[in-house]
């Protein structure tokens, strides 16, 4: 399964486990897609956080967040066994200066 997405940061994380104290980490994505279903109540781009390997942020650590990427996703079994997806695959498109568009002049 793979997507067009603007990614906006990526995170590495460490905490420990509530039952065992062990410490866990990984890497945490945030990125927003073009799905959107607009309501009465909401509007716009909601973000979305995914887990990612260890690769994949020194793969997103050489472009200049946010960017646009074409994602891939695999799944692995996560808490109850239930599938989780991963980004596994992250192809570099172009760099978005979001703050770069200009205001129209005033009339």
């Amino acid at each position: 399964m793979a997507e067009k997405a603007l990614v906006l940061s990526a995170d590495k994380w460490s905490m420990p486990d509530e039952k065992t104290g062990e410490i866990r980490s990984g890497f945490s994505v945030w990125y927003v897609n073009d799905y959107r279903d607009d309501l009465p109540e909401s509007i716009g781009m909601k973000p979305t956080k995914i887990t990612a390997t260890p690769e994949m942020f020194e793969s997103l650590r050489l472009a200049k967040l946010p960017a646009l990427f074409d994602l891939d996703f695999g799944s692995r079994p996560g808490a109850q066994g239930k599938a989780t997806l991963t980004l596994v695959k992250a192809k570099h498109i172009a760099d978005v200066d979001v703050f770069a568009v200009k205001a129209p002049a005033k009339v």
